[in-house]
């Protein structure tokens, strides 16, 4: 009897465990269930790209957000002829577009010490800019937008009754740059924007003043009447060699004095400038975007 009754005892355990082992199973079961909702919630698709798109999100906030989905899985882009026509149609950019057919991350630029190298050591980096190559080292010049212009030759203008014109001049804060080019003949390198060549770009000799540095970008009145443009005897020749995409070598055919230069790309015409009389102005402007650089003594 104690035999049977110790039988019956372990058998009720037995099952006691098992039921209990069940209701973990289905337990676990329930639980997972809306987690993996939530994975599938998740997943980036085509529309949630076209409505970003819509909200007048930028391409760098986009592809951050594609980039920071930790795996492929979460991502469900159809990347297909027929999604991709409609992406585009959407307005969604080839940038965004590459990040969806290659989500992973780009090869980091390398900064240091406040110098920007680039992956390849032969080309600037794949930032819109002007470089100085100082020895392997690619030293990016700082740049602002010019919209200042000034009048200057009235003088001139008035003791010869409007016989000499008047120019215009843009006007640069400061006397000197604060990039500093320790050479007499250094190389530059260009990477421009999409649709830009090195040929958009003038390099100049600036005219230092007491506060400020200028050059002229047009005149008006006098005997020769109105024009515009840069004076050409400040303009500097260099040859220029294609060394990628968007990637262009800048070389000095002499050596550069101290002083201060910059290379100018401008963004507009400047305005047609006024013929005629003294009196007679029409406004002048330059707008664009300057590199300076000062050469030390």
């Amino acid at each position: 009897m104690l035999r049977l009754a110790s039988s019956l005892a372990a058998s009720r355990s037995k099952r006691l465990a098992l039921r209990l082992q069940l209701a973990l199973a289905f337990t676990s079961v329930f639980l997972l269930i809306p987690v993996f909702g939530q994975q599938l919630a998740k997943r980036l698709t085509n529309q949630d790209i076209v409505e970003m798109k819509s909200l007048g999100l930028s391409d760098d906030v986009i592809i951050a957000k594609i980039r920071s989905v930790a795996s492929s899985e979460a991502l469900k882009f159809d990347t297909s002829i027929e999604g991709l026509k409609t992406l585009k149609a959407a307005q969604v950019s080839d940038e965004v577009l590459k990040v969806m057919l290659n989500p992973a991350h780009a090869s980091p630029t390398v900064i240091v010490g406040g110098t920007v190298i680039s992956t390849d050591p032969d080309l600037p980096p794949p930032e819109v800019g002007v470089y100085w190559k100082d020895g392997s080292n690619f030293i990016l010049l700082q740049s602002m937008a010019l919209s200042q212009a000034k009048v200057g030759g009235k003088a001139g203008a008035f003791f010869t009754r409007g016989m000499r014109s008047e120019h215009w001049d843009a006007t640069i804060d400061g006397p000197t740059s604060k990039n500093r080019v320790n050479d007499r003949r250094p190389v530059f390198d260009f990477y421009v924007a999409d649709g830009a060549t090195a040929s958009d770009y003038v390099l100049l000799k600036l005219e230092k003043k007491h506060d400020h540095r200028e050059f002229q970008i047009g005149s008006f009145g006098g005997i020769t009447g109105g024009k515009s443009g840069i004076k050409k005897d400040k303009e500097i020749p260099y040859k220029t060699e294609h060394v990628g995409v968007r990637a262009y070598k800048i070389m000095l055919e002499s050596e550069l004095q101290p002083g201060e230069y910059a290379f100018f790309m401008g963004t507009g015409q400047q305005a047609t400038m006024a013929s005629g009389g003294g009196s007679a102005r029409s406004g002048g402007s330059a707008s664009g975007r300057i590199y300076d650089f000062t050469i030390p003594e």
